[in-house]
């Protein structure tokens, strides 16, 4: 019965109230709900006296919170992709599992960006300095490394890039891989690579340069072990130094020409590997300033 008579007052209160168009600012609205929040009003009603405004002030508060969802939707701005950047510290090698479980080396001094999720339609990643990657296969959506000047288009492949400011070097070692100049703005590669070939991009002249290599040293860096076929000592101390980041300069050119076969599997030393190089090769090692003279 008590829900009946309050029913039939409402009912009488709501046709007595007439109800004026008002001319809307959202901004005021805005300003008005934001003070409102910031310093809330306290409507009190008596119990049993007059129960219709302990139904309006529900409503009035149901209003208001529709109406603050409804703002603060309109206001949120878009959530963007959440971005890591990882940089490989001196003297170092840092391993990084990418969202979707590929797997990326950085070499000493080496920065990797990439997203926290691969949520479009490829997976692109940024790099600077000297990084192998273990693509995990995705036909659907391919994998894009981009350097200064270059990006790098997979599937799924296994290569190494080494991103300096002036030239990349890419080298691959299972699969293929297309190279595309940051120029070209068509969807045909400037460069297919297939597994044993190394392409050089210089970046001052816009140019690309393939060569064949013996992909037995590309990992190196990562895993000490170097394998040496005819190779000149100067091809040899370019994968050194590569590899335990520090300068080496043949200073006799025909010395520099003197070819060796050498196998270094045991994780030796920089000290080791040149002191055994030494035995046949008859240089003198310098040091000066943290970089090796050979003469």
């Amino acid at each position: 019965m008590e829900n009946e008579q309050n029913n039939k007052e409402l009912e009488s209160l709501a046709k007595r109230i007439r109800f004026k168009s008002l001319p809307f600012d959202e901004k005021q609205m805005s300003e008005r709900l934001a003070d409102r929040i910031r310093r809330p009003v306290v409507i009190s009603y008596a119990g049993k006296g007059n129960p219709a405004w302990k139904y309006l002030s529900i409503a009035a508060s149901i209003a208001l919170l529709l109406l603050t969802g409804i703002i603060l939707a309109d206001k949120e701005p878009e959530q963007g992709l959440v971005y890591y950047e990882t940089t490989a510290v001196p003297d170092a090698k840092t391993k990084i599992t990418l969202p979707d479980s590929s797997v990326v080396w950085l070499n000493a001094n080496a920065c990797l960006r990439y997203p926290r999720e691969f949520s479009g339609q490829a997976r692109q990643v940024e790099i600077k300095g000297e990084a192998f990657f273990e693509v995990r296969k995705d036909e659907k959506k391919p994998f894009i490394v981009r350097t200064d000047g270059i990006g790098i288009r997979v599937l799924g492949t296994t290569f190494n890039v080494d991103a300096e400011p002036e030239k990349t070097a890419v080298t691959l070692i299972t699969g293929k891989i297309g190279l595309y100049k940051n120029t070209n703005q068509s969807p045909t590669a400037d460069q297919i690579l297939s597994p044993g070939e190394r392409a050089v991009f210089y970046k001052p002249d816009n140019t690309l340069k393939v060569s064949t290599i013996r992909p037995e040293n590309t990992t190196s860096w990562i895993t000490g072990k170097f394998i040496f076929r005819d190779s000149p000592l100067e091809e040899i101390m370019q994968e050194l130094q590569r590899a335990f980041h520090v300068k080496i300069y043949v200073e006799d050119e025909e010395l520099a020409r003197q070819t060796f076969n050498a196998d270094f599997t045991a994780k030796e030393t920089l000290d080791e590997i040149l002191s055994i190089l030494q035995i046949s090769a008859r240089y003198r090692i310098e040091k000066q300033k943290g970089e090796i003279f050979l003469k």
